[in-house]
């Protein structure tokens, strides 16, 4: 088990409690070596988040429910979901096939797969509402979640679930290059997009979003001032069941709250984190598994 120590990260002058830029809608998981904290793209309040394993997160959210198990899906026929391009299929699943795996969780750590020289560790966001609830919980470990039944060979997944975030939302997401305490770009430009399984409660929100930070939309970018974290992003339209879910970078695309990007599209040489997100519903429980490049 990687388990490694917490590190904050600083926004400007701010520190990693405090949202970085304004907007509409938007986590962006800070942090590295160990662990990652969030900013935010959202006014001024600020998003929270917790490590897996030992690892602990920023901020001081409580959620008082515990993870969820995850429920497998059945058939094989296709599906569609979200809007452009984006495809799904679903079923029970088995192991990643094909890309690069990014992480399939089966280690129950908080570390993603070290593999294609990446570096990064899972973590919650979310805007901070009060009386809004998360598990994982700000201040404690991201732990997996064990799947009851699992889902083919796969029996482990990065779960959470929450409720009661009025002002933009929130999710989980994982930086792709954080050794150190230091979140850098990874080069993805050899690849089309990415591939993962998800799965929504029964009583969770269906509709959420993908999004992809890189050099233009990160803080660490250095290229967005007032304006960071309007993240490309693709619409999701999940089920109970589990989707396998392709998501071409080609079909990303900012929100237009933020600073206009550098880019017509997404700069795959220079992305720092993927992380799914569910705006302001009453109750979201998502889980991820299996997310490779393709």
């Amino acid at each position: 088990m990687k388990a490694r120590c917490f590190s904050f990260a600083m926004c400007g002058l701010v520190a990693a409690f405090v949202a970085c830029g304004d907007g509409d809608g938007g986590g962006s998981g800070g942090g590295g070596g160990s662990g990652a904290s969030g900013s935010t793209g959202s006014l001024p309040t600020s998003a929270t988040t917790s490590a897996t394993s030992a690892t602990t997160g920023s901020g001081s959210a409580s959620a008082t429910t515990s993870a969820t198990s995850a429920t497998t899906g059945t058939g094989s026929a296709s599906a569609t979901t979200g809007s452009g391009s984006t495809s799904a299929t679903t079923g029970t699943g088995s192991e990643p096939e094909g890309g690069p795996l990014i992480d399939d969780m089966e280690d129950d750590d908080n570390a993603i797969a070290d593999e294609g020289g990446r570096v990064g560790y899972w973590y919650v966001f979310h805007d901070e509402t009060e009386g809004g609830q998360q598990v994982p919980a700000a201040g404690e470990p991201f732990t997996m979640t064990h799947l009851d039944p699992s889902r083919g060979q796969s029996t482990i997944a990065a779960c959470s679930q929450g409720s009661g975030f009025e002002d933009w939302g929130a999710g989980v997401g994982v930086d792709l290059n954080s050794l150190s305490g230091e979140k850098t770009a990874y080069d993805a430009s050899g690849y089309t997009g990415i591939k993962f399984w998800a799965k929504v409660g029964p009583t969770s929100a269906t509709a959420a979003k993908v999004m992809i930070s890189d050099q233009s939309t990160a803080p660490e970018g250095g290229v967005c001032t007032t304006g960071c974290n309007d993240n490309w992003a693709k619409s999701l339209s999940l089920a109970e069941g589990w989707k396998e879910l392709t998501v071409p970078f080609a079909d990303l695309a900012q929100g237009g709250w933020g600073d206009p990007a550098a880019t017509d599209a997404i700069d795959a040489s220079k992305i720092y984190s993927i992380q799914f997100q569910f705006n302001t519903v009453p109750e979201f429980d998502l889980c991820i598994d299996d997310i490779t490049f393709y």
